[in-house]
C-alpha cells in the first residue's frame, strides 16, 4: 500500500525569524533550483537535472503565515494530483523546531517508491536548510 504522506523534522540552533528568511528569500543559499515568493498565489517552479535531462516540479504557494507556516502543492509532469507541503517553525528556545510534512501521495497515483524518495529528499533539503541558518556555507553546486 502507497504511504499518503512524509514527515521530516529537525532543530534549528537559529531564531525563527533566520530560518524564515533562508526558507524563503534566502533560498539560494542553500536550494538554488526552488523558486518562489513567500505570498498565497506564488508561482513556484523547482528544476533540476535527472538523468541528464532537465525536469521540474510546479506549484502554488497555498498558506503563508509569516514566520511560522509556509505551505504549498506542486507535482511533477505525470502526476494525477499535486502533492501538498507544510513546513511549520516553532521557537524552542534558542533553537526552531522545523516540520515539514507532505502529503497526497495516494490520490497522486505516484510510484510506490515516491514517498521513500522524497523523505530522502526533504531531508537533504532540511540538513542544507539548518546548515545555512547556522551560518554555514553550503555548495550549492554539490547536488
Amino acid at each position: 500500500m502507497l504511504r499518503d504522506s512524509v514527515t521530516v523534522a529537525t532543530a534549528i540552533v537559529a531564531s525563527v525569524d533566520v530560518v524564515w528568511r533562508f526558507l524563503t528569500v534566502g533560498r539560494d543559499a542553500w536550494w538554488p533550483e526552488m523558486r518562489f515568493e513567500a505570498v498565497v498565489g506564488s508561482v513556484l517552479v523547482e528544476t533540476w537535472i535527472e538523468d541528464g535531462r532537465q525536469a521540474s516540479a510546479t506549484g502554488i504557494v497555498t498558506r503563508c503565515d509569516e514566520p511560522q507556516l509556509l505551505g504549498f502543492s506542486w507535482a511533477e509532469q505525470g502526476w494525477e494530483r499535486p502533492l501538498d507541503v507544510v513546513i511549520r517553525l516553532v521557537a524552542d528556545g534558542q533553537s526552531t523546531a522545523v516540520t515539514l510534512t507532505e502529503s497526497g501521495f495516494s490520490r497522486s497515483h505516484a510510484p510506490f517508491e515516491l514517498p521513500a524518495e522524497h523523505e530522502e529528499g526533504w531531508r537533504y533539503h532540511l540538513t542544507r536548510l539548518k546548515r545555512v541558518s547556522e551560518g554555514e556555507a553550503v555548495d550549492v553546486d554539490a547536488q
